[in-house]
């Protein structure tokens, strides 16, 4: 335990000589410090070149707009340019289509009209062939013509054939 109270003891010792150099050093930097003055310095110069050097990266941010908004606009008239291109060729095939489906529209017509006239040439044929079948049917009852036919009579295949096997 003896040990232990002379090992604290030198402890406090060395702590003590510590603080009191401390305090020796402190107050020596603190005349040092007053017989010197504190340091001033001027950053005026320093903030012209800040100032400058934002005012380039502003300047280039600018000009970065600028060139992108151009690149943006060429972007945008060579597609209209593109899409113009490709719409003149589609509006002449319109145009083209629409002539089309005007002369079928008149060949349609046409068609119709000869397909009535048929109609009507087909009913006046019937009328015309059921008034000659009567007429013809008339003419047939009023004839009186009787049809005989002189045929020689078969032999009867029955009879041929009893007499082969007889």
């Amino acid at each position: 335990m003896q040990s232990l109270n002379d090992r604290l003891a030198s402890y406090l010792d060395r702590v003590r000589s510590l603080q009191t150099e401390n305090r020796k050093l402190e107050s020596k930097i603190r005349e040092h410090l007053e017989k010197k003055g504190p340091q001033v310095r001027a950053w005026g110069h320093y903030f012209k070149t800040m100032e400058i050097f934002e005012n380039t990266v502003d300047n280039a941010r600018i000009i970065l707009q600028i060139d992108n908004a151009q690149l943006a606009a060429d972007y945008f008239r060579v597609k209209y340019e593109t899409e113009l291109a490709m719409h003149q060729p589609v509006e002449s095939d319109i145009h083209g289509l629409h002539n089309v489906i005007d002369d079928t529209n008149v060949t349609w017509l046409q068609l119709e009209t000869e397909i009535e006239t048929l109609k009507e040439e087909l009913l006046f044929m019937k009328k015309n062939h059921e008034e000659e079948v009567k007429g013809l049917q008339t003419q047939i009852a009023s004839s009186g013509l009787t049809m005989e036919i002189d045929a020689p009579k078969s032999p009867d295949l029955a009879k041929v054939m009893a007499e082969i096997r007889a």
